[in-house]
């Protein structure tokens, strides 16, 4: 399997990172209780045959809202090279145009450290209210450019709410991810059927989007002109009625600039 430390630096598209929302390889523990009204998903991303990474997302939607969590823990093949274990949790209110996030916090053990992240989004823009460690390497992200920017989590439910209202997913997104801005596109294709899987019991018809996800900002230093970092990452999504949830993002698929093609798949409850 020729998963690397690249992985923790490039990170998955913001559109995949949300579904997920959010680990690789089958580690995932049983997940608590829900609360009532929650939704709680298994996601297991594939790179080469492998199961690579598992993530846990649970979320409760009302009229008037969104909570949401993901939690991304590595393991397997891929734990011997890259330990990552990251929670992150959003919450945030639907409005005309979309969503306005209210909250965010993700924490963890990502790219050997401890990390944590909370964006605030008092006055209706986006500001980074703790950051620990700090990242020198990177470049500085201008107030201004962070402003518009939504976490990865509520670009999700944004993205899950067009479908679900209008069933198409045309629209865009600048999204912070605690390290990197991203510019987040994406454009319905339209109804078809997804290839067969053994590896997926979701089969058949499926809503699908087609999305790219841009650096824009929050380069590394060392990322010149033709760093992987600066190139888009381009893939689709497919989405499913899954039984008691609506429609639900079911399968991702995009080609990531250093691991290659990368599958993420929505598994059983028993997975």
């Amino acid at each position: 399997m020729r998963l690397s430390r690249k992985v923790a630096a490039r990170g998955l598209p913001a559109l995949a990172l949300a579904a997920m929302l959010g680990a690789w390889a089958p580690v995932v523990q049983a997940a608590e209780a829900p609360a009532s009204g929650q939704i709680v998903h298994t996601y297991g991303v594939f790179n080469h045959g492998f199961r690579a990474l598992t993530i846990a997302a649970r979320y409760a939607v009302t009229p008037d809202g969104y909570a949401v969590r993901s939690t991304i823990r590595s393991g397997g093949l891929l734990g011997l090279l890259v330990h990552m274990n990251v929670t992150s949790q959003a919450t945030g209110r639907f409005v005309p145009d979309g969503v306005q996030p209210l909250t965010y916090d993700s924490a963890g053990y990502s790219r050997g450290e401890d990390r944590h992240v909370v964006l605030d989004y008092s006055g209706g823009q986006t500001h980074i209210a703790l950051q620990t460690p700090p990242e020198p390497s990177r470049d500085p992200i201008p107030a201004a450019d962070l402003a518009p920017a939504m976490d990865s989590l509520s670009a999700l439910m944004r993205l899950q709410q067009a479908v679900r209202a209008h069933h198409q997913c045309d629209g865009s997104a600048t999204v912070f991810d605690g390290a990197r801005l991203l510019r987040m596109d994406a454009h319905t294709v339209g109804m078809q059927d997804m290839a067969r899987d053994s590896r997926q019991p979701y089969q058949g018809a499926a809503l699908r989007c087609d999305f790219s996800d841009m650096q824009i900002a929050g380069f590394r230093k060392t990322d010149g002109p033709g760093s992987a970092a600066r190139k888009p990452v381009n893939g689709s999504v497919w989405f499913q009625d899954v039984p008691g949830d609506g429609l639900t993002i079911v399968r991702i698929a995009f080609d990531h600039p250093k691991l290659g093609h990368l599958t993420v798949m929505l598994l059983p409850d028993a997975a």
